[in-house]
């Protein structure tokens, strides 16, 4: 028996059934087949698909939600900046805001996608010129190295120079790709006449101004229950929470003692790579691009032609700045014969320049250098040797580096010992208190809109909220209220917690008697106002009606488009309106104001923009104008949707 299960297993039937299973397990594990697989991504874009509609072969980049998350409150916290007291937590955290959000991350990885399946590319030399020429990185008006690294240190979250460099070049390529789309919009002499005559386009019109209703007999007891009970919602509480406290902040702390002068010193001696000028080395350089996606002939041709540019360049007597005006691709250098000022080696993003340039000698000329730019031609002018910086002139900073040091050492050993204590006794802060010295501070009840001071900061405020608190009545983990510094925090506990609740009918009831009313003259005021529409199509002139209800009516006249005055709900209306027609009645419509205030419109008179009154700049304005933002733009969203179709997206809204 055992041996014909030995000659099954290893006969050519057992080849073709064995054969797709180790196929499986190598490629997956066999782990893959027991168990599930969890997706945690907020949008997956298929960068491939896979064989036979299956995963199998596909690629992905997925957006996880951690990312979507920092995104979000980002740009809540953005939000909050721009509009201050003006804010709304509600209004933001809707699901048509999170969905914008996710949606303007999946175009940056379409255009992505895009643009590595068309091979586009962001030079070194033009990454280079793009982060040089922010007036946050330079000093003097010139890019400072030592600048530039600080300052991604001091974003939130601070941030490796390779890091910004790779998010800085996906915006580029972004930037350049939707130019380029937008840019190939192209504006008919038609369309260009259009907008002259609609964005110019004036209206003549008549309105008569509807009373706003009298509030009618007060709502009977049996009315005012059964608003009140079909409006639950209307009538509820806020939730609210009342926190108790501890506060550590660096800035309140003693002040480290002063650093002795042989401490300094010896710091100096310490850090003395730190404390020198690296080398900086002038330079001129001649770039010959090379054309994306170039053959191999051309390759070998445009290096052919740098070579024969070395040649000449290194001829006694050579002009290389005059080679360099007449030859070079570099638009940036080109007219100052291939200047390109000082360099030190790290500031050269391109590692094969940098290479070639430190590897010469003063007056030498390299040989051809690629990058991914193109082919390079380099002369080194001048050397400025490196040199230690003496100590008087670094005194102060070592000081200041050292006292900040010892005091982020006191601080981080004062929050330590205080979450070590928190988490100890879960319960309470006292405790925790009473061993570090400190008080327990409070808050009064808020709610998640009235919140102030460090209640309203947004990880206190989420915390604060968050059911594992609420339901457990323990400390929270170290809130960190200092994202750039990271040198003050709180840990919080919920001390009271009021759920949302409908407040009673006799709370509410000058509330519920105020809505019936406002309910009743909205209804009352647009029963109104249609009346008086139908009244006016069967023929009743606008005087006949003001005369109905004691009132007048206004002639408007030379009424522009997006004018705010009298009102922007009645312009906008009578811009909605059809043309007049010669012999027929005059269009008429309604607008509302509020939802008790309507007025009547009977539009009389529209005259379309002047197209002899635009002169030719003026209308090449125009034109470039509406190529841009609106055929361009149009072909930036065709493009997006293309791109949909190409490379699927799948959103998972439970994850937003």
């Amino acid at each position: 028996m055992l041996q014909k299960i030995r000659n099954a297993s290893t006969g050519w039937v057992a080849g073709i059934i064995m054969g797709p299973l180790i196929l499986f397990f190598g490629l997956w594990g066999i782990d893959g087949y027991f168990q599930g697989r969890i997706e945690t991504y907020a949008a997956r874009i298929t960068l491939q698909r896979g064989w036979f509609g299956t995963d199998f072969g596909a690629k992905f980049k997925d957006i996880s939600v951690d990312d979507f998350r920092r995104r979000l409150e980002s740009e809540r916290e953005a939000q909050r900046q721009q509009l201050g007291d003006a804010f709304d937590q509600a209004t933001f955290d809707t699901p048509a805001t999170k969905r914008k959000v996710i949606d303007r991350m999946v175009m940056r990885e379409l255009l992505l996608a895009a643009a590595g399946r068309d091979g586009l590319a962001v030079s070194g030399q033009q990454l280079f010129d793009a982060i040089a020429s922010d007036p946050m990185f330079q000093s003097a008006g010139k890019f400072d190295p030592l600048r530039y690294k600080m300052a991604l240190q001091s974003v939130n979250p601070p941030m490796s120079p390779e890091q910004y460099e790779a998010t800085k070049r996906d915006d580029l390529l972004i930037q350049s790709l939707a130019q380029e789309i937008s840019f190939s919009g192209i504006a008919s002499d038609k369309e260009v006449d259009e907008a002259i005559r609609l964005g110019g386009q004036k209206r003549d019109m008549r309105i008569l101004t509807l009373p706003v209703p009298a509030d009618g007999p007060a709502p009977s007891d049996a009315q005012i229950a059964a608003w009140y009970k079909a409006h639950p919602k209307s009538y509820q509480t806020e939730e609210q929470v009342a926190l108790e406290y501890l506060e550590l902040d660096a800035a309140t702390m003693p002040p480290p003692a002063p650093i002795d002068e042989a401490t300094l010193r010896q710091r100096y001696d310490d850090q003395k790579d730190r404390y020198v000028e690296p080398e900086q080395r002038e330079a001129s350089h001649i770039l010959l691009n090379v054309p994306a996606n170039a053959t191999p002939a051309q390759e070998k041709a445009v290096q052919a032609k740098a070579a024969a540019l070395v040649a000449k360049a290194r001829a006694p007597g050579a002009d290389f700045a005059a080679l360099a005006k007449a030859q070079s691709d570099d638009i940036g250098s080109k007219n100052q014969g291939g200047d390109l000022g000082w360099l030190t080696e790290k500031a050269v993003s391109q590692k094969a320049f940098a290479t070639a340039l430190f590897a010469l000698q003063k007056g030498q000329v390299s040989d051809p250098v690629r990058t991914d730019e193109g082919w390079h031609v380099i002369l080194l002018r001048d050397i400025k040797p490196g040199e230690r910086i003496p100590f008087a002139q670094v005194r102060d900073q070592i000081s200041a580096d050292a006292l900040k040091e010892e005091r982020e050492k006191d601080f981080s050993d004062q929050s330590g010992k205080l979450v070590d204590l928190t988490l100890k006794d879960p319960t309470t802060l006292a405790s925790a208190a009473k061993q570090m010295g400190l008080t327990v501070q409070k808050t009064p009840l808020f709610t998640r809109t009235t919140a102030t001071g460090i209640a309203a900061n947004p990880a206190v405020l989420k915390a604060a909220f968050s059911s594992s608190l609420i339901d457990s009545g323990q400390n929270s983990d170290e809130i960190d209220l200092d994202k750039k510094n990271h040198e003050h925090m709180v840990v919080i506990r919920v001390a009271e917690h009021h759920p949302v609740k409908v407040m009673p009918l006799a709370q509410v009831h000058d509330r519920v008697v105020a809505d019936i009313q406002a309910d009743a003259r909205a209804k009352a005021a647009k029963a109104a106002a249609d009346a008086m529409l139908t009244r006016a199509q069967k023929g009743e002139t606008l005087e006949a009606l003001a005369t109905s209800i004691g009132t007048g009516v206004q002639t408007l006249t030379q009424v522009g488009r997006g004018q705010t005055t009298p009102s922007a709900d009645i312009v906008d209306a009578a811009f909605r309106m059809p043309h007049p027609v010669q012999g027929k009645p005059d269009p008429l419509a309604i607008a509302d104001l509020t939802p008790d205030h309507y007025v009547l419109i009977e539009l009389t008179r529209v005259v379309d923009g002047d197209l002899s009154a635009v002169d030719a700049a003026t209308r090449a304005s125009y034109r470039k104008q509406f190529a841009r933002d609106a055929r361009g733009g149009l072909e930036v969203r065709n493009y997006i949707d293309a791109l949909r179709k190409q490379f699927p997206v799948k959103i998972a809204e439970d994850r937003l």
